[in-house]
């Protein structure tokens, strides 16, 4: 029998992100469901901040911006795929932070002390690897925090898609999972793995 590969990741484009964020489809992330998931992001991130601070991977329309503190928000880059929640993103503030990029593009300018990748990992072939090529991109004590919403429908194939970039992440060898937290909201049903990863000095 035929051994087929299983799909690693969600295709996407900008056009399809500028018409979702347009029709106001991604307005719920905004919600108090995900409320407790965002806080978790924000304490990691208030643990491991320094001057370098905090590089956004798929920050939408600036969401996780909004949750950080005064200081945090000086030291903070957004970057998204879609030009549309970029636009709304840019109206928080009058630094230029916020930029178009696609994740399995995008080279940073600088390094930062935390990488956040806020539901963005499931756009992204080869998780291990591309890790890999933002660590480079680290402090000496830097960290990546990334979230991963877990799907109810276990047959689905995205449910598939992030139990697999999970095991991925845990096993090959490059990162320390330094801390792994579950957030399950009761009232909405809804779960997400958060990972607290950092690069293996080898």
């Amino acid at each position: 029998m035929e051994n087929t590969k299983v799909q690693d990741y969600i295709e996407s484009n900008q056009q399809q992100w500028d018409e979702e964020y347009k029709s106001n489809v991604w307005d719920y992330l905004s919600d108090i469901t995900e409320y407790a998931r965002y806080s978790v992001v924000c304490g990691y991130i208030r643990k491991f901040i320094a001057e370098e601070g905090i590089l956004d991977m798929g920050c939408g329309t600036g969401i996780l911006y909004d949750m950080l503190l005064d200081s945090e928000k000086e030291v903070y880059t957004g970057v998204d795929l879609s030009q549309e929640a970029i636009k709304m993103a840019s109206a928080k503030s009058t630094k230029n932070i916020f930029h178009c990029g696609d994740i399995n593009q995008y080279v940073p300018e600088k390094q930062y002390d935390v990488i956040v990748f806020n539901e963005s990992l499931h756009y992204v072939p080869n998780t291990p690897s591309k890790l890999l090529e933002y660590s480079k991109f680290l402090t000496p004590n830097g960290v990546i925090v990334s979230s991963l919403y877990s799907h109810k429908n276990t047959q689905d194939l995205a449910y598939t898609i992030i139990e697999n970039k999970i095991e991925e992440m845990e096993q090959c060898g490059q990162f320390d999972v330094v801390d792994k937290v579950s957030v399950f909201n009761h009232n909405a049903g809804l779960k997400w793995y958060i990972h607290l990863l950092k690069k293996k000095n080898v």
